[in-house]
């Protein structure tokens, strides 16, 4: 399954990328026309692309020439200073020798954009990871110290008793309710740091927010979208990303469990893997071989979507109320972007012994009805 999964992704990326050498930003069902470019999504791709390098695998992309191309882009108002933590992890992965420079450059756009607290939460596990690999092979005073502080904020006030990561460091209505980008990006980025033993509260922070994780993980495997970090709770359920089932959860609580030697992280990881397979609440198989795309999530149609968000969260905030919602009207995001399949390079290249667990997680999935 795994082996396969990897083939699916490299294949798949390479309609993706555009004559300029970017990857596009999406790619739809039935139409084999690239729509936008994103370097993010170049980047997140890099690294899978480095990952599966690293593991053994060949493949058709020139890497040296997407990391000139990024390179060039740099400056691009398109890239928010968390993007600069993924250029600190290209360049750690790939020894080019310029942290220094990108550390500074981190540094300079915190300053100019409200520091670490003002940071949404996904960037702050970007931050983290790239200060960390960046660290771990022998980075700057200055990057240990930016390290410190980031290791801090993400820690301290971005964390909830409960173990969930707030949205942001700041305070506002939407600090409360983060998605599940926040909770798995600052999870891998402490398991990171943790591993690398470059922060004592790394660890146990990366252990509470995936034991809440695992908590309110759905019946199915699937992960949930918003939370609630007040309660502790699942805000609603829906959009539940394919991305988040085959490729972000798997990276993140599979270093962790690498980090631990505990393997109900990993155990979790795999029991949602199978939700693209079909063990989810539409019974459909996300992947769609003659696309090549993993269809992106399933959600509440457009028209429901909002009302619901708005609702729940009313709800919370007056009432305490919140469950996540039912698992009906909801409808296929026939579309995909290719750093889902990067993602699937860095999340499974070099653990294919890994798939020995897929016995264990069948045998949880078939012992629970799927709702």
């Amino acid at each position: 399954m795994i082996d396969d999964l990897i083939e699916f992704s490299f294949e798949s990326l390479q309609p993706m990328q555009r004559e300029d050498g970017v990857f596009c930003y999406e790619m739809r069902q039935g139409d084999p026309r690239t729509h936008g470019r994103s370097l993010r999504y170049t980047l997140m791709v890099l690294l899978g692309l480095q990952k599966a390098e690293g593991a053994g695998y060949s493949h058709r992309f020139d890497v040296d020439a997407l990391r000139s191309v990024l390179r060039r882009e740099i400056d691009s108002p398109e890239l928010a200073p968390g993007d600069l933590g993924l250029y600190l992890w290209v360049d750690a992965r790939g020894g080019y020798g310029e942290g220094d420079e990108l550390v500074e450059r981190l540094r300079a756009r915190l300053d100019a954009e409200g520091g670490l607290p003002a940071r949404e939460g996904q960037e702050m596990g970007w931050i983290v990871l790239g200060l960390a690999h960046n660290v771990a092979e022998g980075g700057s005073a200055g990057a240990r110290e930016l390290l410190d502080r980031a290791v801090g904020q993400l820690t301290g006030p971005n964390q909830a008793p409960n173990g969930l990561f707030h949205h942001h460091g700041t305070r506002g209505a939407r600090r409360r309710f983060p998605n599940f980008a926040t909770q798995i990006y600052g999870t891998l980025a402490l398991a990171t740091a943790g591993r690398h033993g470059l922060d004592d509260r790394a660890m146990p922070a990366a252990r509470a927010a995936a034991d809440r994780l695992l908590a309110l993980q759905l019946p199915d495997g699937g992960w949930p979208w918003l939370f609630d970090t007040h309660r502790g709770c699942i805000l609603e359920r829906y959009p539940i990303f394919s991305v988040h089932q085959h490729a972000m959860a798997p990276m993140g609580l599979f270093e962790l469990a690498e980090a631990t030697g505990e393997e109900r992280y990993a155990e979790a990881a795999w029991r949602g893997l199978d939700w693209i397979y079909g063990r989810n609440e539409s019974r459909v198989d996300m992947v769609d071989r003659d696309s090549g795309l993993v269809l992106r999530s399933i959600r509440r149609p457009p028209k429901y979507d909002r009302v619901s968000l708005w609702s729940r969260t009313a709800a919370a905030m007056t009432l305490g109320a919140g469950n996540g919602g039912e698992a009906n009207h909801v409808d296929l995001n026939r579309t995909d972007r290719p750093y889902s399949f990067g993602w699937v390079l860095e999340a499974w290249c070099g653990r294919e012994p890994a798939a020995q667990a897929a016995t264990a997680a069948d045998r949880w999935v078939a012992s629970r009805s799927i709702t």
